[in-house]
C-alpha cells in the first residue's frame, strides 16, 4: 500500500491507523489480532492480508514513511536552525495517528525509539555534532537531544495542539538558554 495516491488505499490506511490507535489504548500491541483491527477499521480481513502479513508489517511500513518524511528535513534545511526544528515538527505532525500508536504504553518500545533516534540523528547531522570532540560538549549535546525528544513526546501525548513553530521555539530557546534561565530560576 506504500505511498499510494489511490483514494481507496489512503482511506484504508487511515482507517487502519485510527482503528489501531483506538485498540492500543485498551490492550497491548501483541494482543491485538488482525480480526480485532479489521473489525474496528470496518474493513475486510482479506483487504488487510492482500497488503500485509501481520500488524507489525503494517507498522513497519508506516515507520519507514515517517522516517523518510523526517529525512526530507535534511533536504530542505542544510543547517542547524530553529527552522530545522520547525520542519522536523511539521513532518511529525503529518502522522498523528501513527505517533499516538508509537507512544502508547501498550506499544513495543522499539517502534518509538526508532522515530526518536532518527530525529536525534537528523539534528546531529544539522548541528555537525560529529565535529564535537570535547567530552563536556558531547554531554551538553546529549542533554539537548534528550530534552528535545522529551518535548516532542509530551507534544504528541498532548494531542499536538500547539503548532510546530511553538514546539520548535520551545526546543530552540531551551537548548540555547537553558531551562533554568527560561523558568526564571537563575
Amino acid at each position: 500500500m506504500r505511498n499510494s495516491r489511490d483514494i481507496r488505499v489512503v482511506r484504508t490506511q487511515t482507517a487502519l491507523l485510527e482503528a489501531l490507535e483506538e485498540l492500543i489504548k485498551k490492550k497491548k500491541l501483541s494482543c491485538i489480532t488482525i480480526t480485532d483491527l479489521c473489525a474496528q477499521a470496518k474493513i475486510n480481513r482479506n483487504t488487510f492480508y492482500y497488503h500485509y502479513n501481520n500488524i507489525f508489517e503494517f507498522l513497519d511500513e508506516h515507520k519507514q514513511i515517517v522516517i523518510e518524511d523526517m529525512y526530507k528535513v535534511l533536504e530542505k534545511t542544510k543547517i542547524h536552525s530553529k527552522q530545522a526544528h520547525v520542519e522536523l515538527c511539521r513532518s511529525l505532525k503529518r502522522h498523528p495517528h501513527y505517533l499516538n500508536i508509537l507512544i502508547s504504553p501498550n506499544c513495543d518500545i522499539d517502534y518509538s525509539n526508532d522515530i526518536f533516534v532518527t530525529a536525534s540523528k537528523i539534528m546531529s547531522v544539522l548541528a555537525d555534532s560529529d565535529a564535537i570532540t570535547n567530552p563536556r560538549d558531547q554531554y551538553i549535546c546529549a542533554y539537548c537531544d534528550a530534552g528535545a525528544n522529551a518535548v516532542i513526546r509530551k507534544w504528541i501525548l498532548g494531542g499536538m495542539t500547539e503548532s510546530p513553530e511553538e514546539i520548535a521555539d520551545i526546543i530552540w530557546e531551551t537548548s540555547g538558554k537553558g531551562p533554568f534561565l527560561l523558568l526564571g530560576l537563575i
